[in-house]
């Protein structure tokens, strides 16, 4: 459309929330009338075209009203009926993992295809509350070109037209629209809807769109939105305005273009809206990250058994897992934002997804320690490692002693720490060495078995140290120093790991707040110990206090591993509070490095409330000559964080009211359920950057802390070698394989790679007994699917791209 006569594309759509202030069951409810309404609405006037998203609400439709996604069907067919988002609910974009982003696609886009015959063209997320950097090639590669959201709106993101490119680190770009006000209209506003969408229209196209239709809790447009907009078509003073489709318009716009209209290039994320759902509700996002490794630990493993032809692949149940885990990451819910009694629904759809996931992954564990030749003197213990590539790592275990050895007979270094319970039962931690999705076979010998340790370990009253570090911790101050040993630097600035209570009377959402600084008082500590020493790690423990208030810290260094472990337990009792943990780096004008979607998201240490994944770093600017270049702060759930300087504070904690939303007031006559209060554990580990150590080894150590390997104490009986030798390799260190899963069809095993550092290069891939060559450009994400000897390239969502013979494939 030329610029002399611009169209406005009014696209009918109901936002439905299936949670937000009601639980999934009136969600659907919500789901079935609106979509009787739309279709209805389609018999009345010929020209009327309704937009819908989320695959999950037609697959929970065909379970009730099969005949209603018939009728939908039906008008998909014909055009009336558009499909849009390809995902299978809108989640929240900032919490999950990368992959959870992949599995939103594969299971809605095939969703799509099978109820109606359709994919997704356009990525839809107009509800969210922020966008991680590395979607463009995660939509790219689901087959969604095109874009469409409304927060950050133009104040909280500035510098982003209307209608943009948007792209991410890899190079991959989606033509974006941001949607001109509210994504709803009510009845009576639609007139004044369409003028404010049209001064907002970009100057150098001539389309632009006019979301209608009353949405949150459904309903969709009305027999008067659609009459007051055929009465508009042709009224003078108004643009052209015609009830259209989200395709139509991006064919406009590319339409548009070919004609020589400028379209902006967005490179990076897009924030920020919201920043208190990075932290808020600390249960569900521990949930969402727990389920999000337990299912992909299940997959691997149970590719590693039918590799080794020990057992099938349970791909339809593990797909109605990720299912589970997918819903309850929708923005509402995993943000934090919803009625309390969604998140007894969450637990039980995460609760559903864990007993799948659990059982797949020690099932698979068993069958391959089934598979071992344990014969031999001591009783065999054996260690699956469900991650594809190899880990050395820290394991507890219960009924295991304080003496191990391998299958050679070679010490390996145990240590008795305290157990679960107070019933006598032995716990042990050991150091596993253990191959790619695959076994290590120790023993418990009847006696001690003598060797030598390799590393330091040194443990006295308020200090440690290793071959690498030191840690000094005083009843005064709490942890007070961070030695790097080889250069004998201070790496604090000040005591570390300290609560920090902030004053936070903002609503749910933190609506308008854009950093925390309202500083209530800090946790004191008021004992240290030494609680643990012994062959394989030494332990400090702090406890500290605020309010009524408590906090235990747990610091620890392990032989010959080169990061610091802190476990937290937390009682947390303070309203209208928040809780960040404070680690002052002596390190000179340091960037901020955060994990995003498949990607990084470099930021300055402005004070701001930022995301981030499962780690975030903070690397000098300016050389620090010997010792550590900076400090990767690792999480087991934890998503909001903030720098100045070289103070990084991580969020642990926020307690505002249930659903408080602004501008309404909590009254102090009120009784209010507070979020979070109450006992919380959580995990971090502190990992020195030094110019060995990539973006890629930071990803890979902390999936090690969110993977741990199954121990299973195993009996004596007859096998093979064949589980120890490990079913997957990866020759390159800056390439990250990060899933192996049986194909959603069937056809053999999916393996998916991503370059983690930013480097590019190519990697030489393993997977059974099929090898090939794979090239990668920075930041890229590649998959194949693996059958018969041969690996051929496919998407995202699993659909098969080009191969060579002979096991070789290229994109």
């Amino acid at each position: 459309m030329s610029l002399a006569s611009p169209t406005l594309h009014a696209i009918g759509n109901a936002h439905i929330d299936p949670v937000w202030l009601w639980r999934w069951n009136e969600g659907l409810e919500t789901i079935r009338s609106t979509f009787r309404s739309a279709l209805d609405r389609m018999d009345e006037y010929d020209g009327f075209i309704f937009t819908g998203s989320s695959a999950a609400f037609y697959a929970m439709l065909a379970e009730v009203d099969p005949a209603m996604v018939a009728e939908i069907a039906a008008r998909v067919a014909q055009g009336r009926w558009e499909i849009v988002g390809g995902w299978w609910v809108q989640p929240d974009n900032n919490v999950p993992c990368g992959e959870s982003f992949v599995r939103q696609a594969l299971q809605g886009q095939r969703t799509f295809e099978r109820l109606f015959g359709v994919r997704a063209r356009v990525g839809y997320n107009p509800d969210t509350f922020g966008h991680a950097a590395g979607l463009p090639q995660i939509l790219r590669q689901s087959g969604l070109d095109r874009y469409a959201f409304m927060r950050p709106e133009p104040h909280e993101l500035a510098g982003a037209e209307p209608v943009f490119r948007w792209q991410s680190d890899d190079g991959s770009e989606v033509l974006t629209v941001r949607i001109p006000g509210p994504y709803c209209t009510w009845p009576g506003e639609i007139h004044e809807h369409v003028d404010r969408c049209n001064a907002r229209r970009p100057s150098s196209l001539g389309d632009y769109v006019a979301f209608y239709g009353v949405g949150n809790h459904g309903g969709g447009p009305t027999k008067a939105n659609i009459e007051s907009l055929l009465a508009m078509e042709d009224a003078p003073g108004k643009p052209r305005i015609v009830m259209s489709s989200l395709d139509a318009f991006f064919n406009a716009v590319e339409a548009d273009a070919a004609e020589g209209a400028a379209i902006q290039l967005f490179p990076g994320e897009l924030q920020h809206h919201a920043r208190g759902c990075y932290t808020v509700h600390a249960e569900v996002k521990r949930q969402n990250r727990r389920l999000e490794h337990l299912l992909m630990a299940a997959e691997r493993v149970s590719a590693a058994a039918d590799l080794l032809g020990l057992r099938g692949i349970p791909t339809e149940a593990l797909s109605s897992a990720w299912q589970d885990v997918l819903f309850s990451q929708f923005h509402d819910i995993l943000a934090g934002t919803s009625l309390p009694a969604a998140y007894d629904d969450a637990r039980d759809h995460y609760g559903h997804a864990a007993g799948i996931a659990g059982r797949t992954l020690d099932f698979n564990a068993q069958a391959i320690s089934a598979s071992i030749d344990t014969r031999g003197q001591g009783d065999p213990v054996v260690v699956v490692n469900s991650l594809p590539w190899p880990i050395r790592t820290p394991v507890e275990a219960e009924r295991l002693p304080d003496r191990l050895v391998d299958a050679y007979g070679n010490r390996v270094a145990a240590q008795a720490i305290q157990a679960t319970t107070t019933a006598g039962q032995r716990r042990a931690v050991f150091i596993a060495d253990v191959p790619a999705m695959g076994a290590r076979l120790l023993r418990q010998p009847a006696e001690t078995v003598a060797g030598q340790d390799c590393g330091e370990l040194i443990a006295t009253e308020g200090l440690i140290a290793n071959d690498a570090l030191e840690v000094r911790a005083t009843r005064e101050g709490g942890w007070v120093s961070l030695v790097d040993r080889a250069s004998g630097r201070e790496q604090l600035a000040g005591p570390a790991a300290v609560g920090v209570v902030i004053q936070d009377l903002s609503d749910t959402w933190s609506h308008d707040v854009v950093r925390y600084d309202d500083v209530a008082g800090r946790f004191a500590p008021t004992q240290v110990l030494l609680e643990e020493e012994g062959p394989v790690r030494a332990s400090l423990r702090i406890d500290s206090a605020f309010g009524t208030s408590s906090m235990t810290q747990w610091v620890r260094l392990y032989r010959g591993l080169p990061f610091v472990e802190l476990d937290i337990d937390l009682n947390w009792q303070e309203p209208l509070h928040m809780l960040k943990l404070e680690f002052p780096f002596a390190l000179t004008d340091p960037t901020v490095t955060a994990e995003a979607a498949y990607a990084v998201a470099e930021r300055k240490p402005n004070s701001e409330e930022e995301p981030c994944g499962h780690w975030v770093a903070l690397r000098s600017g300016a050389g620090e000559g010997a010792g550590p270049e900076g400090w990767a702060l690792m999480n087991d759930g934890k998503h909001g964080y903030d720098a100045e300087g070289a103070l990084l504070r991580m969020s642990l904690v926020r307690s505002p009211a249930y659903a408080h939303h602004n501008p309404d007031k909590l009254r102090p006559e009120r009784h209010y359920r507070y979020m979070d209060l109450g006992e919380h554990r959580m995990r971090f580990r502190l990992l020195p950057i030094g110019a060995d150590i990539s973006l890629a080894d930071i990803t890979r150590a902390a999936w090690e802390m969110a993977e741990p390997p199954v121990v299973i104490n195993e009996y004596q009986h007859e096998g093979s070698d064949a589980a120890l030798r490990g079913q997957v390799e990866c020759s390159s260190q800056s390439i990250t394989v990060t899933v192996v899963k049986g194909a959603e069809d069937g056809r053999g095993h999916i393996l998916r790679a991503a370059d983690c550092a930013g480097a590019g290069g190519s990697a030489r891939l393993r997977l059974g007994g099929t090898e090939w060559e794979a090239g990668f450009t920075p930041w890229q994400i590649r998959s194949w699917r693996v059958v018969d000897g041969i690996a051929t390239p496919c998407t995202l969502i699993e659909d098969d791209l080009a191969a060579e013979p002979g096991g070789t494939a290229t994109v």
